[in-house]
């Protein structure tokens, strides 16, 4: 039996976000001074969906770049985009400049800690006047606390953090309290995490629209983490849309942005 076909897919369905990320290079020697170089990167990668917010030699032998993204793009595209068009500038006067390893960690407006209150206390937030229904929406919240979204994870040539804020709104706004939609829609997003090996740290359900918080590989664009799950919900209640053909997705971390961006110049 062939596999149905999505419901959800690039060219349907609009994202908004605010994808950010703090990337680390480790060069051999030192790199050529960046006013030679820097302006030209910029360019070059906006190409690719990656741009440069700001830059900083950290020692003579690290470069920090804080950067922003669209939806389709990587983690590993970012390292490629930036390590790969900036070898190709300096190539006539370091041939060689970067090591392998790499690191590059997700960053958000809020931290860890923060987003996982918000998220948590969405019932609260968004309190139902029947008190049956509250206590349903309370109980049908998913937190697992044994996963650590804090610390960096290794991939073959080096570490990174890929967390991601999902936010999806029921489709035409509708309230939905059917306990057995409502159950049947966080036990596949459970499911579908657990199968793609992301790390579900948190579910915020409530009757409008429904928030997660995730770990994800490196080689996963935060699109694609987002229409699987879409795709696998509307798979759980018959293939039927059950969210707007729209989505919020944003990195969080450890630091939020205003922590990293105070390291920066």
């Amino acid at each position: 039996m062939s596999n149905p076909e999505p419901l959800y897919t690039p060219d349907n369905t609009n994202a908004a976000y605010q994808l950010n990320w703090s990337l680390s290079l480790f060069s051999r020697e030192v790199a050529p001074p960046e006013h030679q170089w820097l302006e030209s990167l910029k360019a070059a990668t906006e190409a690719d969906a990656v741009r440069i917010l700001e830059y900083r030699p950290l020692d003579h032998s690290t470069m920090q770049f804080f950067l922003s993204t669209q939806p389709h793009v990587s983690p590993s595209q970012v390292v490629r985009s930036v390590k790969g068009r900036l070898q190709y500038l300096v190539k006539n006067s370091v041939p060689k400049l970067f090591h392998r390893n790499y690191s590059i960690c997700s960053v958000g407006e809020a931290n860890n800690a923060c987003l996982d209150a918000y998220v948590a206390k969405q019932p609260t937030r968004h309190r139902m006047a029947d008190p049956t229904i509250q206590q349903l929406f309370e109980s049908l919240q998913y937190a697992d606390e044994s996963v650590n979204l804090k610390e960096p994870r290794s991939s073959s040539h080096g570490h990174f953090l890929h967390n991601l804020h999902v936010v999806l709104e029921n489709l035409e706004h509708l309230h939905e309290v059917s306990e057995t939609i409502l159950a049947t829609l966080r036990a596949m997003a459970i499911r579908c995490c657990h199968h793609k090996e992301h790390l579900l740290t948190r579910i915020g359900l409530v009757s409008n629209h429904m928030h997660i918080l995730l770990g994800c590989h490196v080689e996963d664009s935060p699109e694609d983490v987002v229409l699987a799950l879409m795709n696998n919900l509307a798979y759980a209640i018959g293939m039927k849309a059950a969210f707007e053909f729209s989505f919020y997705v944003g990195t969080f971390g450890p630091y939020d942005r205003g922590a990293i961006r105070g390291h920066l110049p």
